[in-house]
């Protein structure tokens, strides 16, 4: 991803592909969900922008899903496909938000853009909107890489004693740090392949291996969730659904924008399809022994270590493609020329450094992994597009714009979505704070091996 010096100009996802939405509405105007089909134009298929999605989707979020099962009890199954289907839908809000700008703002929004998400939060929000919206991206970005270097060195820990987890995080902290100072990944489809290939092996294997190693337990239990755990399993649920602020650069990528609703619903129902039955396994079978990472409570055969590490390669790849757009905000902030030289290199360094320092003060994925999923993950995905939309299709500025409208049903669906992801947000990021904050997080810290 690139910045430019528009007051529009942000942060877009990881991913350089895109995805669209919608049906072609009657007479040149457009209903809630309809959108004009564009001119002919090159770009990616809706059937290849869904796998797109799932690659954003598909990753580290499946490994704690049990462990949210846990937390929220088997309510959270249903759950789980609640908040898939809520997401999905603002997905599709986030679709149509784009291609709305498309229609009042052609000059500028014709051609593929590289931070669409920021530019709906601005012609939506204004400056603040766009503010939040930046911001909301950069923190999960930051907090999801985090995540990554902490999983890295726990899976790798996992499968040979040589070091540490901690001192595998400064292993990958070194490895990942020269790949941190390169410029634009360009046409990174090959990363999304790995991705998509990783977790699907990956739960294959997890699948398989709880059956093939579960022994009957008469004393298996299902503790009855409280508020605190029930908060943290819906940031677990919503982490591994996020990815949102993604869609519209996707979208951005296709040949036929409109058909993005097709894409939205492709790709959820992929992940909800990998994910669910690896949950429901993983919780039913083990109970309360789950484990926060579904993938050290199937034991180390072979065939689970080569999911390891095939999942490895997946959050090594995924972390530096992940890094980039990260690195480029930070960039145009702080007036850092946009090619290689000592001011990047100290700048993405010292990102790479924080996030180090972080890792070893919290190295447990779980606790960055619920608190990014309950505050910045919830912002970005559940409260900021229905928000957008609505704004955007309640603007009637101009009369030459096309007129749109938000059937009832539909508007008491957005605000709800709005409403759940503020209740689940608000109090999600409260018990993670609180889970952090636990003196026996602290006692977990690589630092604590250093106290007096």
């Amino acid at each position: 991803m690139t910045t430019t010096d528009s007051p529009r100009s942000s942060v877009s996802s990881a991913s350089s592909t895109g995805s669209s939405l919608s049906s072609v509405p009657s007479k040149g105007a457009a209903s809630d969900g309809g959108l004009q089909a564009p001119a002919e134009r090159a770009g990616i298929s809706w059937p290849m922008t869904s796998f797109f999605l799932l690659a954003q989707m598909a990753g580290a979020g499946f490994l704690s899903l049990p462990m949210a099962l846990n937390n929220t009890g088997w309510l959270g199954a249903p759950m789980m496909v609640l908040l898939c289907a809520a997401v999905g839908l603002a997905g599709v809000c986030l679709g149509i938000s784009w291609v709305i700008l498309e229609e009042r703002w052609p000059e500028e929004y014709g051609n593929t853009v590289r931070q669409p998400y920021m530019d709906i939060a601005y012609r939506a929000l204004g400056e603040p909107g766009r503010q939040v919206a930046l911001w909301s991206v950069l923190l999960t970005i930051i907090g999801g890489t985090t995540v990554f270097i902490i999983l890295m060195a726990q899976l790798t820990n996992a499968i040979t004693s040589a070091l540490s987890t901690c001192e595998w995080v400064l292993v990958y902290g070194a490895l990942l740090l020269p790949f941190t100072w390169l410029g634009t990944p360009k046409d990174f489809w090959q990363a999304s392949v790995m991705a998509v290939g990783a977790t699907i092996i990956a739960c294959l294997v997890v699948f398989v291996m709880l059956f093939v190693t579960h022994e009957d337990d008469p004393f298996i239990q299902y503790p009855n969730p409280t508020v605190s755990s029930f908060s943290l399993g819906f940031s677990s649920i919503l982490f591994a659904f996020g990815g949102a602020s993604v869609f519209p650069t996707v979208q951005n990528d296709m040949k036929d924008r409109t058909q993005f609703w097709k894409s939205v619903i492709g790709g959820f129902l992929g992940a909800l399809s990998l994910y669910l039955p690896v949950a429901a396994a993983g919780y039913g079978l083990l109970g309360s022994t789950v484990e926060g990472n579904i993938l050290l409570s199937v034991g180390f055969s072979p065939v689970v270590k080569f999911a390891i590490v095939t999942e490895i390669i997946n959050l090594l790849g995924t972390y530096i493609i992940s890094f980039n757009p990260m690195g480029q905000a930070f960039e145009e902030m702080l007036k850092i020329p946009s090619k290689f030289c000592v001011k990047r290199v100290a700048m993405r360094s010292s990102v790479v450094l924080i996030e180090v320092l972080i890792c070893l003060a919290i190295p447990d994925f779980g606790l960055i992994l619920n608190l990014v999923g309950g505050s910045t993950v919830t912002l970005s995905s559940f409260v900021l597009p229905p928000i957008m939309y609505m704004r955007l299709v309640d603007n009637a500025d101009n009369p030459k714009w096309p007129k749109r409208s938000i059937p009832l049903w539909l508007r008491i669906a957005l605000w709800e979505i709005v409403l759940i992801g503020i209740i689940g947000g608000v109090t999600s990021t409260v018990f993670a704070v609180i889970d952090i904050l636990n003196p026996d997080s602290f006692g977990k810290s690589c630092f604590a091996d250093f106290t007096p």
